[in-house]
C-alpha cells in the first residue's frame, strides 16, 4: 500500500476543554497520512485515481475553523471520516498537536481508523 500525506499544517483555532481556549486562538499542528493504492494514478498520471492532498488540507481547515470542540479527539475523528470517504483510502492516521499549551512539552493525539 501507498501513502498520501499532509504534514505540519498549522491552523489557528479555538478548541479545548477550558473556556479560555474557546476565547483565544491557539496553534494546532495537524498531520494526516492516508493509506491507499495509488499505483494506477502513478502509471496513468491521473489525479482522479488518487487522493488529492488538497482535499486533505481542506478537510483539516474546514474542521478546525468550525464551531469549537472540547476535545481534539473529536476533531481528529471528524477529519478521519472525511478522508475515509474517498474510495481509494483504506486507512488514515490523524495526528493533532497543541504546541502552545506548555513550554516544556507538546500535547496531542494520534488516531488510526480504517474501513
Amino acid at each position: 500500500m501507498d501513502k498520501v500525506y499532509l504534514k505540519n499544517y498549522v491552523v489557528m483555532a479555538k478548541h479545548g476543554y477550558y473556556k479560555e481556549e474557546h476565547a483565544k486562538s491557539q496553534r494546532f499542528v495537524v498531520n494526516v497520512v492516508a493509506t491507499c493504492d495509488v499505483k494506477s494514478a502513478g502509471e496513468n498520471d491521473d489525479l482522479r485515481q488518487t487522493l488529492n492532498y488538497e482535499h486533505i488540507r481542506k478537510y483539516i481547515h474546514d474542521v478546525l475553523i468550525e464551531s469549537p470542540h472540547n476535545l481534539i479527539e473529536s476533531l481528529a475523528e471528524e477529519i478521519a471520516k472525511k478522508v475515509l470517504s474517498h474510495n481509494v483510502v483504506v486507512k488514515v492516521e490523524v495526528d493533532i498537536q497543541k504546541p502552545d499549551v506548555w513550554t516544556d512539552c507538546v500535547p496531542g493525539i494520534t488516531i488510526m481508523r480504517s474501513r
